[in-house]
């Protein structure tokens, strides 16, 4: 088995190489292996752009909603103040003293003089009651008198 080792060149001695050497072996990469890579490193890149992509708008995203919910906060505070001040306009304008003053003032009416009291005799008349017709009144002739006969016809034979 020394052809292995044996090594063709044009000189006239022959030399075999021992064993012991270590030989150098020459790996060829091939444009396959060095596509897989770039197709991994590609694939990793675009997956990192887009989760820097999602990042920002996601930033964006909240930075707008912070806005927003500080205008709706600004917009409460203003209806809750206008709401303040129709209920204060409202107490105002009901005011028992206002009320009083309307009264005496614009309607003419007068404040009530406890010590001047007038008592009336009234005579009290009978109340009149509605004649009905005699066929109305009887209530065997009823439907919903009959079905609540009969229902506790019903309940008294089964007990």
């Amino acid at each position: 088995m020394q052809q292995v080792a044996y090594k063709y060149k044009n000189t006239w001695q022959e030399q075999v190489d021992s064993p012991d050497e270590l030989r150098a072996r020459k790996v060829v990469r091939t444009t396959r292996q060095h596509n897989q890579h770039r197709k991994i490193l590609v694939k990793c890149g675009l997956l990192v752009f887009a989760y820097a992509v999602l990042l920002v708008f996601l930033c964006a995203k909240s930075a707008s909603l912070g806005y927003d919910i500080d205008n709706l906060n600004k917009d409460i505070s203003k209806i809750t103040t206008a709401n303040n001040r129709v209920e204060y306009q409202i107490a105002q304008q009901s005011s028992l003293a206002r009320i009083e003053k309307i009264a005496t003032s614009e309607l003419g009416m007068q404040r009530v003089d406890l010590k001047n009291a007038i008592a009336m005799q009234v005579d009290p008349q009978p109340i009149k009651v509605a004649s009905q017709p005699t066929a109305a009144t009887n209530m065997s002739q009823k439907p919903l008198y009959k079905i609540y006969t009969s229902l506790s016809h019903l309940a008294q034979n089964s007990l």
